[in-house]
């Protein structure tokens, strides 16, 4: 039987964890030296408003970002995915187009994650963007990322993209909760035209993509006291000055939004589901540790086999 404690314990508890991460320093496996990584990017926003003198992109790519992320991006992975991105496109040759979902559609806020499993608005209007891109731009190659909820978003956008479907090469996902998910919601299906490209920290695991059912406290309190330690163990900081300020942010709004989900924390620490619950760490490590520039060279590697 699960132990749930009160409402003031949990919060408590995540206020400790969240102080600490701020307050410790940061370490990653690797390291990639790059300047302060960016929140926002509106490539598309010439073709979607119209203007007749912009050019299509080789491939235009849409990220949603994860929760509490700042700008369309965030700083934690779609910022510097995006800073590669740009890096690729120089020396591909192939013009690429990166645009986050619109902060006013996505407030990528803890009610979408926990309540729906990744944002319902999301989905729409990544779909919805990417629908009126290709009507645009019906040559273009379209690549749908997102990091965390921003992944499960994506997941849930392809039912969204009607005949766009046919010129998605690739679903990217970073760190996608979709496993911890799947016995609650039906996500669409990836079209057989389109390349899977997932990455997962599995060997120090991220809870939220890699099986770590072993590592799950029994408790409250347990969960708690194991993101306390986690944190803990974190010694050297290799975030960028945006990484550590979304960090500062973070402190302030996850125990704020999470005050509001405390009836469902209980729920899910009863039904198992604790795992969706794990921001540790490892979780934010994918635009720090050089996964990006995996996941950029992946990505050129699936278009180019498609030329």
């Amino acid at each position: 039987m699960v132990n749930v404690v009160s409402k003031h314990s949990v919060l408590s508890g995540l206020v400790t964890f969240l102080y600490l991460s701020v307050a410790l320093p940061v370490s990653a496996a690797a390291t990639l030296n790059r300047r302060d990584a960016a929140v926002s990017a509106n490539d598309w926003d010439p073709i979607l408003k119209g203007d007749k003198s912009a050019k299509c992109a080789d491939l235009a790519v849409i990220f949603a970002r994860g929760t509490f992320d700042q700008g369309n991006l965030g700083p934690w992975v779609g910022g510097p995915f995006h800073e590669v991105l740009v890096a690729s496109s120089k020396s591909s040759n192939v013009a690429i187009a990166v645009q986050g979902v619109s902060i006013g559609d996505y407030p990528a806020d803890l009610a979408g994650y926990i309540e729906d499993g990744g944002s319902n608005s999301c989905a729409e209007a990544l779909g919805a963007t990417v629908q009126k891109y290709f009507s645009h731009c019906p040559g273009s190659k379209i690549a749908i990322w997102g990091w965390s909820q921003g992944a499960l978003c994506a997941h849930k956008s392809l039912g969204q993209l009607g005949n766009a479907a046919g010129n998605l090469i690739a679903l990217g996902v970073f760190g996608d909760p979709i496993g911890v998910w799947q016995d609650n919601i039906n996500y669409p299906k990836i079209p057989g035209n389109t390349k899977l490209l997932s990455y997962c920290e599995k060997t120090t695991p991220d809870p939220l993509c890699a099986d770590v059912k072993e590592m799950i406290p029994t408790s409250a309190t347990a969960f708690i006291n194991s993101l306390v330690d986690t944190w803990n163990k974190v010694k050297v900081t290799h975030m960028s000055a945006a990484q550590k300020e979304a960090l500062k942010s973070l402190v302030v709004e996850l125990p704020k939004q999470a005050a509001n989900e405390l009836a469902q924390l209980g729920k899910d620490f009863v039904s198992g589901h604790l795992q969706r619950w794990m921001l540790t760490p490892e979780h934010f490590w994918y635009g720090i540790d050089g996964t990006v520039k995996t996941a950029s060279d992946d990505l050129i590697q699936v278009y180019k086999s498609q030329h």
